[in-house]
């Protein structure tokens, strides 16, 4: 009988994961900023947001936090237990970044 190997994601593959999923919303501008730190198949998930003006920032970032909870489990098999987000700018609808 074989044995089944184990599939590892690393903290860097995981950042640039959490990154795809986290700019997955048309009030953002530009790329998010993701810091992570994974431990085992456990995360903490640092964002860093920049908005489009007149978005509703709590419900950006809210948004953000549970789609981050939600959908890294789902692609890379390790759960996000914390997600801090920062929104770092504020950008007018005709700005461009």
């Amino acid at each position: 009988m074989a044995g089944h190997g184990a599939t590892t994601v690393s903290e860097r593959a995981f950042v640039k994961i959490a990154t795809e999923v986290a700019a997955d919303d048309d009030r953002l501008a530009g790329t998010p900023r993701v810091a992570a730190s994974v431990s085992g198949a456990v995360a903490a998930v640092r964002l860093g947001l920049a908005v489009r003006y007149p978005a509703p920032l709590l419900q950006v970032a809210a948004e953000a936090r549970e789609r981050l909870m939600s959908r890294m489990g789902d692609l890379t098999g390790i759960t996000v237990e914390n997600v801090d987000v920062d929104i770092v700018r504020l950008v007018r609808t005709e700005e461009r970044l």
